[in-house]
Formats: structure tokens, C-alpha cells, sequence
């Protein structure tokens, strides 16, 4: 288990290596929008909470933010949220529990570059970078979507793509946060999967990110996906917190 400052650095580093396209802040919680795309960058980063503010005043406002923007009044809600009662008020108000993640921590010492692998290392999303990481039946919007993503992160980046002959079969992003970096977007296509490229794609990142200075690695895999928390804990990752979130249902 981690403690809440373990989790407020992995937050940070998380943030800016997901970015949303707008914030905002209200009694302390960080406010996110980015319109139709993932629940991170449309939910609220429930970390720090105003001493003496009223819960149920703030969360209306976040109510009302949200509704402007025409999406879904959403937390993400940590093992360390504040204030501590957040996820049972929440509860109280009708806001239902979903998406339960699990974010998982390995140090980058050690890990090397994989050799029988073909690896291209990309620092901008390229049509073969996207085509790597984006799922093919995804929509133009949603490709576009993530593609503007990319374009707001203010770190160093890298994106990791293995190639089987000229086509990608495995890809993601790695953003190094100073000492922290963060593993998002691992995606490897359907007909390439148990083959080892998702691990050679890890590897390869773990030591990119290690030799621009990072010294941790971490991941956010939703609990449900199981194939991926065993390749994470077979490469030597391991649990050190979770969130879910609370979304108001229509």
C-alpha cells in the first residue's frame, strides 16, 4: 500500500502524461475535461480537499461543471482520497462504482532493450505509432481525440512500436515525469497477441525511460484485464494502489 504521498506523485506524473484539454479547480479538487475520450482526462482528481469546505456544495458545483460540458459528473476516486469519506458520500448520492484500476510500480534498473524483437522508437505519433495503439474499429473522432492527446503532453515521450515485417502489431507511449515514468496505451493487435511483443514493447520503454533518468516505472491496468496485470507482475510489477470511479448515471 502506498502512502498519500506516494500516491500524490504518481497522480502528477500520471497527469501529465495523460493531459486533459481543460481544468479547472473547485475547494482544491482538480476538475478535468476533454469531452467525448477517456474517463481520466472527464473526472475529477479527488486528491486534496479544502480544510472546512462543505462536501456537498463542492460536489454540486462539480454537478454543474460537468453538465455545461455535456458529459457525465465523474470522480476518480483513489485508496487515498480527500476528503477520506469522498466514496461513501458519493455512494449516498447516486453515484454508481465503475472501472475499477489497478496502478502497478517496478523499478527501471534492469530493465534492458529486448534483442529478437524489432523495436521502432518514435517521439510523435506517426501513422504507424497510431495504427499501433489505437484499436482499428475505433471511429475518426476517437482516433482524432487521442491524436490531440498526444500533441498536449509537455514531457519527454517516446512511443514504442513492434513491427512484424513492415506492419505494427504492438505499441504504447512512455512519459517520463523527472524520476517517474509513466506506461499508457500498451495495445497489441488481436492476431499478434501471446507472441511477446506487449513484453518486448515494455522492456524496450522500461529502459528508454530509465536511461532518460526515470528510476520508476508505473502502469494503470483496470483490474478486469487480466492478461495484462500477468504480464505486468511477470515483468516484475508490483500492486501499489488502485482507484475506480463514481459517475452519475444519466
Amino acid at each position: 500500500m502506498s502512502t498519500t504521498a506516494e500516491v500524490l506523485r504518481l497522480e502528477a506524473a500520471a497527469l501529465a502524461g495523460w493531459p486533459p484539454a481543460e481544468t479547472a479547480r473547485d475547494d482544491g479538487w482538480l476538475l478535468r475535461a476533454s469531452g467525448g475520450h477517456t474517463r481520466r482526462v472527464n473526472s475529477v482528481q479527488a486528491l486534496v480537499f479544502a480544510t472546512g469546505a462543505d462536501v456537498g456544495r463542492a460536489v454540486d458545483r462539480v454537478d454543474a461543471w460537468y453538465r455545461a460540458r455535456a458529459l457525465p459528473p465523474c470522480f476518480q476516486v483513489t485508496d487515498r482520497p480527500s476528503p477520506a469519506a469522498l466514496d461513501e458520500f458519493l455512494a449516498g448520492r447516486g453515484y454508481a462504482r465503475i472501472s475499477p484500476v489497478a496502478v502497478l510500480t517496478r523499478d527501471t534498473a534492469g530493465m534492458e532493450a529486448p534483442r529478437d524483437t524489432r523495436i521502432e522508437l518514435d517521439t510523435r505519433p506517426t501513422p504507424r505509432v497510431m495504427n499501433a495503439v489505437c484499436d482499428p474499429l475505433w471511429p475518426p473522432e476517437q482516433r482524432r481525440a487521442r491524436a490531440e492527446l498526444f500533441a498536449r503532453i509537455r514531457r519527454p515521450l517516446a512511443f514504442a512500436t513492434a513491427l512484424d515485417g513492415p506492419h505494427p502489431v504492438s505499441g504504447a507511449l512512455c512519459v517520463v515525469d523527472r524520476e517517474v515514468a509513466g506506461l499508457f496505451t500498451l495495445r497489441t493487435a488481436t492476431a499478434a497477441r501471446g507472441r511477446g511483443h506487449a513484453r518486448a514493447v515494455v522492456q524496450r520503454l522500461g529502459a528508454w525511460a530509465r536511461g532518460m533518468g526515470a528510476k520508476l516505472l508505473f502502469q494503470q491496468i483496470e483490474e478486469a484485464n487480466a492478461p495484462a496485470l500477468g504480464l505486468a507482475q511477470q515483468l516484475g510489477f508490483e500492486r501499489r494502489y488502485g482507484y475506480w470511479y463514481r459517475e452519475l448515471p444519466g
